[in-house]
């Protein structure tokens, strides 16, 4: 793989592909885009962490992001679903799809919210 300055993928513990990024037990996501990185552990509580930093986030661009209580509502969703004692795969990733489109390419969030959906692949790995 030809590495550049702009961009990388930086794997850490026991990892499998899933799709185009890598994510398992244990393993640290870092997705880095541009010189901007987010890191999400693959685990409960580092993604629910990540998911209340994005309803924040939401919440505080709200000029930006048409519907934004509903996708803050979305996000939150999301949370509780990780919160669960077996979160429900099926559902954390159409939550997850649904919050992807209404962030769309809105730089950091976006970042974000591909980091979470990579450390979610990865919990249930």
């Amino acid at each position: 793989m030809q590495r550049d300055e702009h961009s990388a993928v930086h794997i850490g513990g026991d990892v499998t592909m899933t799709g185009s990024a890598l994510a398992g037990r244990d393993a640290q996501v870092v997705h880095a885009d541009h010189g901007a990185a987010v890191t999400v552990a693959s685990e409960p509580a580092a993604i629910r962490r990540a998911l209340a930093d994005v309803a924040d986030q939401i919440r505080s661009a709200a000029t930006a992001l048409p519907n934004h209580a509903d996708l803050a509502e979305t996000v939150e969703q999301a949370a509780a679903e990780v919160a669960r004692e077996r979160p429900n795969r099926t559902i954390l990733s159409a939550l997850m799809q649904a919050v992807g489109r209404g962030v769309g390419a809105a730089g950091d969030l976006a970042r974000s919210v591909t980091a979470i959906q990579t450390a979610i692949d990865g919990l249930f790995g």
